[in-house]
């Protein structure tokens, strides 16, 4: 129950942000030819679902930006016509309605979509339910209405993650000024609700008047005693009320960056905060964004008592070459005064990213110019969020340099876009040698030559058809193909490079892959989610410079199923929110 009610949440979320961009000119796709058109309908139960926005998002780099839009007739129909050919996710929107059945693995929901050239596609159906509906009335201990207090709607299973949440999304989760809320657009399942942030570890204010405990429906305060409400599919739930928790007394703190050699204050720095337990590992509740004065001091946002830590963050638009370490901090019955947070020089990686394969100058200064190189320090650590860096563009050479680096383990990767969809990443090197999963280790100060990000250019296409044996798959299915190139290994054997691509058939089996530099290749199918598990399908193929090949690997689904094969040795692990 709650997979589904937390891909209701997504759902919504997702429809939200295409709507917002509804206005996007049309993207450009990966392949060029006469248009293509996509059709079919959109069911609540046997009759068609009028006035529903199917849309049609690109599912390659830039992915998911909205690139046609229509909405469904009197009987549920829609017709999305002259689009360029290339990879898609379709999916109908409608902030009341979520779609049926749809698994929770599978984000952004929906169905794949490969469109090829002047191809007229149909009966691309979906089944929607209109959502239910969770109301009911916040008052405080005297019986008043609490007004715009956010309400919390989660999956009562404890092991679903809980919903996206976005400042985009227009259904008011807040109270009224009556204190009654409503939620709408909820799967059929159960729902925990409650109000309220503080917890005994703490809580932010974020700007708030007032900052209540966390209190469940009906009004108790311990999650297990919560009473869930239950809801079928278009049904509200009416009078779910909550008498509120006491409200929470709230203090600041503030203190000073300084510069760690000389003790002088550090204006112009960014800062965070985060709410801890008692090891000192970040539970939740960041704060901050904030730059310090020019006396180097900060003030925090109100804080319930609990444990903090405080730090330098990072800050793409104005990059500092220090960090900081985090200093912890004990909210009690009174304003924390006096922190200071010591700044150090972080430590630098300066190298270069090269690109095999050109040999025209003209083409490879283009390709140089649109490469961003990222970085992502590992530091161990659980006391603040990751620590990024601002992406670094290239000198016209291809040398880079990343600064004001943590001590950690640092992974070097770069941009995925439109830009540079012809290149992909064949290994990182430090002075030669290889890179692991592992990083470079990185020590406090250090300053780190030699690493080199290189990259292959191609521009050859496998595309495939998959053929499925035994049963096909669910329409919620997720079809994921991996190119892994294949090079020579030791003793006359071979190994499976880290060039490699990714890309997703359609619910027909099309796929295409691209940007492939000349070589051998091994297809790799699995087929995800959707009730339908199959064994991965493998396909060998050999792609000449700039040419197009047809592969048609076999899905088996009556074979038992096999664990999915390792990652390819040698790949740089991007961090989860790339």
């Amino acid at each position: 129950m709650s997979k589904r009610s937390t891909h209701a949440h997504a759902f919504a979320l997702l429809a939200l942000l295409c709507l917002a961009h509804a206005a996007a000119a049309p993207g450009a796709s990966a392949q060029t030819g006469a248009p293509a058109s996509v059709s079919g309908r959109v069911r609540d139960g046997e009759r068609g679902a009028a006035g529903v926005n199917v849309v049609l998002l690109l599912n390659e780099p830039p992915r998911f930006r909205q690139v046609a839009r229509a909405r469904t007739d009197a009987d549920g129909h829609y017709l999305l016509s002259n689009v360029a050919p290339g990879r898609y996710q379709i999916m109908p929107v409608a902030p009341v309605y979520v779609l049926k059945d749809a698994p929770v693995e599978m984000w952004p929901p929906g169905r794949s979509l490969t469109l090829l050239a002047g191809e007229a596609v149909s009966d691309v159906d979906f089944s929607v339910e209109r959502g239910g509906v969770i109301t009911g009335r916040v008052t405080d201990e005297g019986g008043n209405p609490v007004i715009a207090e956010p309400v919390n709607v989660e999956p009562a299973d404890d092991k679903t993650p809980r919903p996206p949440r976005s400042f985009l999304d227009p259904r008011n989760r807040q109270t009224d000024d009556r204190g009654v809320y409503r939620v709408y657009g909820l799967a059929p399942g159960r729902y925990r609700v409650s109000v309220g942030t503080a917890s005994e570890n703490g809580a932010v204010g974020y700007g708030r008047r007032k900052v209540f405990e966390r209190t469940y429906y009906p009004g108790v305060t311990d999650k297990e005693q919560a009473r869930l409400v239950e809801l079928k599919a278009g049904e509200e739930s009416a009078d779910v009320d909550i008498a509120i928790g006491r409200v929470v007394k709230t203090y600041r703190a503030s203190g000073r960056f300084v510069y760690a050699d000389t003790g002088q204050p550090a204006p112009g720095i960014t800062f965070g905060y985060t709410i801890t337990d008692g090891t000192g590992s970040m539970v939740g509740g960041f704060g901050g964004g904030m730059t310090t004065n020019e006396r180097g001091e900060f003030y925090t946002e109100p804080l319930a008592p609990g444990r903090y830590n405080v730090f330098a963050a990072n800050n793409w638009l104005a990059p500092s070459e220090f960090y900081s370490d985090t200093v912890a901090f004990e909210v009690t019955n009174s304003d924390v005064t006096g922190l200071v947070v010591p700044l150090k020089r972080g430590a630098s990686v300066s190298g270069s990213v090269t690109i095999e394969g050109v040999t025209d100058r003209a083409l490879l200064s283009k390709l140089l110019s649109q490469v961003r190189v990222y970085s992502w320090v590992d530091t161990g650590e659980r006391s603040m969020p990751m620590n990024g860096t601002r992406p670094s563009p290239l000198n016209p050479d291809g040398t880079f340099q990343v600064t004001g680096l943590r001590p950690g383990k640092l992974r070097l990767y770069y941009n995925e876009g439109e830009a540079v969809k012809t290149l992909s990443l064949m290994r990182v090197e430090l002075n030669g040698a290889p890179v692991g999963n592992d990083g470079i280790p990185v020590t406090e100060g250090a300053q780190i030559t030699g690493a080199r990000i290189r990259l292959n250019y191609g521009t050859g296409v496998i595309r495939g058809q998959i053929n499925f044996v035994g049963g096909t798959p669910s329409p919620n299915a997720r079809i994921l193909v991996m190119a892994h190139a294949i090079l020579p290994g030791a003793n006359g054997g071979e190994r499976s490079s880290s060039a490699w691509r990714r890309a997703e058939a359609d619910v027909r089996g099309l796929f295409r892959l691209e940007g492939l530099p000349a070589g051998e290749y091994e297809i790799i199918v699995n087929v995800m989610g959707g009730g339908r598990p199959a064994l991965p399908a493998r396909q060998r193929v050999t792609l000449a410079d700039g040419a197009e090949v047809s592969v048609a690997p076999t899905v088996d689904f009556e074979k038992p199923v096999a664990p999915p094969p390792p990652s390819p040795p040698g790949v740089v692990v991007t961090p989860p929110n790339q």
